[in-house]
């Protein structure tokens, strides 16, 4: 199975909104409860896609999953740090490398546009993810015990970190995708 990557158009939207209600559904994934339409997917994909990467994985025509950056809070001096996401597809195959190729593109993007870091909220029971992290040299930063409610049970909330560049010096301004 060749996989290739693009960036993300509007048209990919019902895709986003199928895969992420699957996730919001029947895991503890993510820690929304109710997914979005349709139109509130395509309306994040054009805002975040003006700015930050959000890319697709493929293969043979058929979409895979996706990841994208997003900022982390909203005061601007934290315009320097982005927060990751990734979903692949439930029937995408396992172990098979899509989401590293993902995060692996993602991550190259976001140190070109001079991003120094980017982190990661890992829900406490999500072990694969943790250690998924872990592998692109993520580090655990912070454990909020018991700070999400879903599917009648508390969640820790696990923030990870990886620096990108150098925290040495002043850092360049981060770049938009679309300038």
């Amino acid at each position: 199975m060749e996989v290739t990557l693009r960036n993300i158009t509007p048209e990919d939207a019902p895709m986003v909104a199928q895969i992420y209600a699957h996730y919001i559904r029947h895991t503890v994934a993510t820690f929304h409860e109710t997914p979005k339409s349709v139109d509130g997917y395509l309306q994040q994909i054009k805002e975040l896609s003006a700015v930050y990467p959000f890319l697709v994985a493929e293969a043979d025509g058929r979409f895979l999953g996706f990841a994208n950056a997003e900022p982390f809070r909203p005061q601007s001096g934290y315009r320097y740090t982005a927060e990751l996401t990734i979903y692949l597809h439930p029937d995408a195959p396992k172990h098979s490398g899509i989401g590293r190729k993902l995060y692996s593109a993602l991550l190259t993007q976001l140190k070109e546009l001079h991003y120094v870091n980017v982190l990661a909220c890992i829900s406490g029971e999500n072990e694969s993810s943790i250690a998924f992290h872990r592998s692109f040299g993520f580090e655990e930063m912070a454990v909020f015990p018991k700070v999400a409610y879903k599917h009648d049970r508390w969640l820790d909330a696990v923030w990870m970190r990886k620096t990108l560049l150098s925290t040495e010096h002043s850092p360049e301004e981060p770049m938009r995708v679309n300038i």
